[in-house]
Protein backbone atom coordinates (compact mmCIF):
# COMPACT_ATOMS: atom_id res chain seq x y z
CA UNK A 1 0.00 0.00 0.00
CA UNK A 2 1.23 3.31 -1.46
CA UNK A 3 2.17 5.21 2.15
CA UNK A 4 2.63 9.01 3.03
CA UNK A 5 3.82 10.36 6.67
CA UNK A 6 2.15 13.63 7.10
CA UNK A 7 3.42 16.10 9.66
CA UNK A 8 2.55 19.23 11.61
CA UNK A 9 5.42 21.26 11.81
CA UNK A 10 5.80 23.39 15.41
CA UNK A 11 6.05 21.24 17.95
CA UNK A 12 6.04 17.76 16.26
CA UNK A 13 8.72 18.32 14.09
CA UNK A 14 10.59 21.21 15.47
CA UNK A 15 10.53 22.40 19.50
CA UNK A 16 8.00 24.74 19.74
CA UNK A 17 8.65 28.16 17.58
CA UNK A 18 12.76 26.92 17.37
CA UNK A 19 14.19 26.25 14.50
CA UNK A 20 14.29 21.99 13.31
CA UNK A 21 17.18 19.91 14.51
CA UNK A 22 20.27 18.69 12.65
CA UNK A 23 19.01 15.59 13.93
CA UNK A 24 15.51 15.53 12.93
CA UNK A 25 16.80 16.49 9.61
CA UNK A 26 18.74 12.90 9.84
CA UNK A 27 15.52 11.07 10.96
CA UNK A 28 13.32 12.62 7.86
CA UNK A 29 15.82 12.25 5.54
CA UNK A 30 16.02 8.15 7.25
CA UNK A 31 12.04 7.39 6.20
CA UNK A 32 11.52 4.83 4.31
CA UNK A 33 8.05 6.63 3.42
CA UNK A 34 7.47 10.02 1.44
CA UNK A 35 6.81 12.60 4.49
CA UNK A 36 4.93 15.72 3.44
CA UNK A 37 4.39 18.87 6.13
CA UNK A 38 1.19 20.67 7.16
CA UNK A 39 1.80 23.70 9.29
CA UNK A 40 -0.99 26.41 10.73
CA UNK A 41 1.85 28.87 10.26
CA UNK A 42 2.25 30.56 6.51
CA UNK A 43 5.14 30.62 4.49
CA UNK A 44 7.51 33.86 5.92
CA UNK A 45 7.04 32.22 9.35
CA UNK A 46 8.05 28.94 8.64
CA UNK A 47 11.65 29.61 6.13
CA UNK A 48 13.49 30.04 9.32
CA UNK A 49 11.95 27.53 11.50
CA UNK A 50 11.87 24.94 9.07
CA UNK A 51 12.73 25.26 5.16
CA UNK A 52 16.05 27.17 5.41
CA UNK A 53 17.63 24.67 8.13
CA UNK A 54 16.44 21.42 6.48
CA UNK A 55 18.27 22.69 3.28
CA UNK A 56 21.53 23.63 5.34
CA UNK A 57 21.30 19.97 6.84
CA UNK A 58 21.35 18.41 4.07
CA UNK A 59 17.99 17.07 2.89
CA UNK A 60 17.73 16.93 -0.82
CA UNK A 61 14.83 15.42 -1.81
CA UNK A 62 10.98 16.80 -3.14
CA UNK A 63 7.85 16.93 -0.57
CA UNK A 64 4.15 18.74 -0.48
CA UNK A 65 4.06 21.43 1.65
CA UNK A 66 0.35 22.67 2.70
CA UNK A 67 0.78 25.58 4.86
CA UNK A 68 -1.34 28.13 6.49
CA UNK A 69 -3.24 25.66 7.90
CA UNK A 70 -2.99 23.35 5.18
CA UNK A 71 -4.93 26.18 2.94
CA UNK A 72 -1.75 26.67 0.34
CA UNK A 73 -0.16 23.73 -1.13
CA UNK A 74 3.47 24.45 -2.01
CA UNK A 75 5.38 21.81 -4.31
CA UNK A 76 9.29 21.93 -2.70
CA UNK A 77 12.55 20.59 -4.71
CA UNK A 78 15.50 20.60 -2.58
CA UNK A 79 17.69 18.39 -4.78
CA UNK A 80 19.75 21.43 -5.93
CA UNK A 81 18.93 24.67 -4.28
CA UNK A 82 15.69 25.22 -2.39
CA UNK A 83 13.09 25.45 -4.55
CA UNK A 84 9.18 26.54 -3.03
CA UNK A 85 6.29 26.50 -6.25
CA UNK A 86 2.80 27.53 -5.33
CA UNK A 87 0.25 24.90 -6.34
CA UNK A 88 -2.63 26.06 -5.37
CA UNK A 89 -4.06 29.24 -2.72
CA UNK A 90 -6.87 30.72 -0.88
CA UNK A 91 -7.47 34.24 -0.01
CA UNK A 92 -9.90 34.67 3.24
CA UNK A 93 -9.95 38.23 2.91
CA UNK A 94 -11.79 37.60 -0.67
CA UNK A 95 -13.79 34.62 0.85
CA UNK A 96 -15.53 36.92 3.34
CA UNK A 97 -15.62 40.31 1.54
CA UNK A 98 -14.23 43.66 3.01
CA UNK A 99 -16.77 44.49 5.05
CA UNK A 100 -16.88 41.10 6.91
CA UNK A 101 -13.14 40.84 6.88
CA UNK A 102 -12.90 44.56 8.40
CA UNK A 103 -15.83 43.10 11.30
CA UNK A 104 -13.45 40.25 12.11
CA UNK A 105 -10.24 42.51 11.92
CA UNK A 106 -12.00 44.71 14.46
CA UNK A 107 -13.72 41.98 16.90
CA UNK A 108 -10.18 41.16 17.62
CA UNK A 109 -8.41 44.00 18.49
CA UNK A 110 -11.59 44.62 20.77
CA UNK A 111 -11.58 41.28 22.33
CA UNK A 112 -7.82 41.72 23.38
CA UNK A 113 -8.54 44.66 24.91
CA UNK A 114 -11.47 43.69 27.35
CA UNK A 115 -10.77 43.36 30.57
CA UNK A 116 -11.51 40.15 31.53
CA UNK A 117 -8.98 39.19 28.29
CA UNK A 118 -5.83 42.10 29.54
CA UNK A 119 -2.76 39.90 30.16
CA UNK A 120 -0.71 40.94 33.17
CA UNK A 121 2.92 40.69 34.58
CA UNK A 122 4.91 38.61 34.00
CA UNK A 123 3.30 37.89 30.73
CA UNK A 124 3.83 40.77 28.32
CA UNK A 125 2.64 41.35 24.97
CA UNK A 126 5.77 41.04 22.41
CA UNK A 127 5.50 41.03 18.74
CA UNK A 128 2.56 41.15 16.25
CA UNK A 129 -0.49 39.68 17.91
CA UNK A 130 -2.99 39.95 14.63
CA UNK A 131 -1.23 38.55 11.40
CA UNK A 132 -2.72 37.82 7.85
CA UNK A 133 -1.71 34.79 6.73
CA UNK A 134 -3.61 34.43 3.43
CA UNK A 135 -6.15 31.84 3.67
CA UNK A 136 -6.72 32.74 7.69
CA UNK A 137 -5.67 34.81 10.10
CA UNK A 138 -3.75 34.06 13.24
CA UNK A 139 -4.94 35.74 16.40
CA UNK A 140 -1.84 35.66 19.35
CA UNK A 141 -2.33 37.73 22.48
CA UNK A 142 0.86 37.59 23.57
CA UNK A 143 2.14 38.79 19.87
CA UNK A 144 4.42 36.54 17.51
CA UNK A 145 8.01 36.95 16.01
CA UNK A 146 9.43 35.35 13.73
CA UNK A 147 12.03 33.09 15.79
CA UNK A 148 12.12 33.30 19.28
CA UNK A 149 14.82 33.96 22.03
CA UNK A 150 15.09 33.10 25.28
CA UNK A 151 12.71 36.39 26.38
CA UNK A 152 10.14 35.39 24.42
CA UNK A 153 10.74 32.14 25.43
CA UNK A 154 9.92 32.56 28.75
CA UNK A 155 7.27 34.62 28.11
CA UNK A 156 5.90 31.74 26.20
CA UNK A 157 6.15 29.18 29.16
CA UNK A 158 4.57 31.99 31.26
CA UNK A 159 1.67 32.22 29.68
CA UNK A 160 1.11 28.60 28.60
CA UNK A 161 0.94 27.87 32.57
CA UNK A 162 -1.08 30.68 33.09
CA UNK A 163 -3.88 29.40 29.98
CA UNK A 164 -3.48 25.85 31.52
CA UNK A 165 -4.63 27.17 34.78
CA UNK A 166 -7.40 29.56 34.22
CA UNK A 167 -8.67 27.85 30.87
CA UNK A 168 -7.44 31.31 29.48
CA UNK A 169 -7.78 30.41 25.30
CA UNK A 170 -10.89 28.31 25.79
CA UNK A 171 -12.71 31.53 26.94
CA UNK A 172 -11.56 33.92 24.79
CA UNK A 173 -12.45 30.89 22.08
CA UNK A 174 -15.59 30.76 23.34
CA UNK A 175 -16.50 34.81 23.28
CA UNK A 176 -15.02 34.71 19.38
CA UNK A 177 -17.27 32.41 18.52
CA UNK A 178 -20.32 34.06 20.12
CA UNK A 179 -19.08 38.06 18.72
CA UNK A 180 -18.34 36.49 14.86
CA UNK A 181 -21.42 33.95 15.08
CA UNK A 182 -22.69 35.58 11.68
CA UNK A 183 -19.33 35.01 9.86
CA UNK A 184 -19.12 31.40 11.78
CA UNK A 185 -23.18 30.86 10.24
CA UNK A 186 -23.03 32.69 6.49
CA UNK A 187 -19.68 32.20 5.90
CA UNK A 188 -18.22 28.98 7.44
CA UNK A 189 -15.69 30.85 9.66
CA UNK A 190 -13.96 28.47 12.09
CA UNK A 191 -12.00 29.47 15.40
CA UNK A 192 -9.02 26.63 16.53
CA UNK A 193 -6.88 27.06 18.84
CA UNK A 194 -2.98 27.34 17.12
CA UNK A 195 0.06 25.78 18.92
CA UNK A 196 0.66 26.90 22.45
CA UNK A 197 -0.65 30.03 22.73
CA UNK A 198 -2.71 31.50 19.54
CA UNK A 199 -6.06 30.88 17.61
CA UNK A 200 -5.73 29.91 13.92
CA UNK A 201 -9.32 31.62 12.16
CA UNK A 202 -10.19 30.06 8.88
CA UNK A 203 -12.74 28.81 6.56
CA UNK A 204 -14.26 25.28 7.38
CA UNK A 205 -12.47 22.93 5.02
CA UNK A 206 -9.75 25.08 4.39
CA UNK A 207 -7.83 23.61 6.46
CA UNK A 208 -5.02 20.30 6.97
CA UNK A 209 -7.42 17.90 5.77
CA UNK A 210 -6.86 19.58 2.22
CA UNK A 211 -3.36 17.93 2.66
CA UNK A 212 -5.12 14.32 3.43
CA UNK A 213 -7.55 14.45 0.28
CA UNK A 214 -4.64 16.38 -1.88
CA UNK A 215 -2.14 13.14 -1.28
CA UNK A 216 -4.94 11.06 -1.95
CA UNK A 217 -5.76 12.57 -5.39
CA UNK A 218 -1.78 12.23 -5.81
CA UNK A 219 -2.29 8.68 -5.97
CA UNK A 220 -1.24 7.80 -1.72
CA UNK A 221 -3.95 4.78 -0.30
CA UNK A 222 -2.70 5.44 3.26
CA UNK A 223 -2.04 8.55 5.41
CA UNK A 224 -0.23 8.56 8.89
CA UNK A 225 -0.82 12.14 9.98
CA UNK A 226 1.53 13.20 12.96
CA UNK A 227 0.43 16.30 15.60
CA UNK A 228 0.35 18.06 18.40
CA UNK A 229 -3.08 19.06 18.31
CA UNK A 230 -5.48 16.73 17.18
CA UNK A 231 -7.64 17.23 20.81
CA UNK A 232 -11.06 19.18 20.34
CA UNK A 233 -10.53 22.77 18.95
CA UNK A 234 -6.94 22.03 18.24
CA UNK A 235 -5.99 22.92 14.54
CA UNK A 236 -5.06 19.27 13.92
CA UNK A 237 -8.30 18.00 14.49
CA UNK A 238 -10.02 18.23 11.24
CA UNK A 239 -7.70 15.66 10.14
CA UNK A 240 -9.15 13.33 13.42
CA UNK A 241 -12.50 14.24 12.58
CA UNK A 242 -11.84 13.15 9.08
CA UNK A 243 -10.35 10.09 9.90
CA UNK A 244 -13.22 9.27 12.10
CA UNK A 245 -15.48 9.60 9.34
CA UNK A 246 -13.70 7.59 6.87
CA UNK A 247 -15.68 4.80 5.57
CA UNK A 248 -14.52 1.82 6.76
CA UNK A 249 -14.81 0.18 3.04
CA UNK A 250 -12.87 2.87 1.27
CA UNK A 251 -9.02 1.71 -0.37
CA UNK A 252 -7.51 4.20 1.29
CA UNK A 253 -7.28 5.15 4.95
CA UNK A 254 -6.44 7.83 7.42
CA UNK A 255 -4.39 7.05 10.57
CA UNK A 256 -3.86 9.94 13.22
CA UNK A 257 -0.93 10.02 15.54
CA UNK A 258 -1.29 12.98 18.62
CA UNK A 259 2.41 13.64 19.81
CA UNK A 260 3.64 16.23 22.80
CA UNK A 261 6.68 17.08 21.19
CA UNK A 262 9.36 16.37 18.37
CA UNK A 263 11.36 13.60 20.61
CA UNK A 264 8.18 12.04 21.07
CA UNK A 265 7.78 11.91 16.79
CA UNK A 266 10.75 9.86 16.75
CA UNK A 267 9.49 7.45 19.42
CA UNK A 268 6.23 6.92 17.31
CA UNK A 269 8.72 6.74 14.10
CA UNK A 270 10.50 3.65 15.16
CA UNK A 271 7.03 1.92 16.43
CA UNK A 272 5.56 2.73 12.82
CA UNK A 273 8.70 1.13 11.28
CA UNK A 274 8.76 3.95 9.46
CA UNK A 275 13.05 4.52 9.99
CA UNK A 276 14.32 2.00 7.34
CA UNK A 277 18.16 2.73 9.84
CA UNK A 278 19.11 3.39 13.17
CA UNK A 279 19.91 7.12 14.08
Amino acid sequence: MKTAALFDIDNTLTPPRQPITESMVQILDCLCVPFHVAAGSHLPLLMQQFFEPLYQFGYRKQFDAFLSNGAIHYRCDFSADISIEVISSFNICHHLGESNYKFLIETLKKTQMLPEFQLSLPIKIIGETIVFRDSMVNFAPIGRVQLEGAEVQLNRKNFVEYDQSTGYRQRVMEYLNYELSPLVENNDLKITLGGQTSFDIGILGKDKTNAVTTLFNLGFKRIVFFGDALFEGGNDAAIRELAEAWPSTSQQSIETVQVDSYKETIEKLYEFNFLKKLI
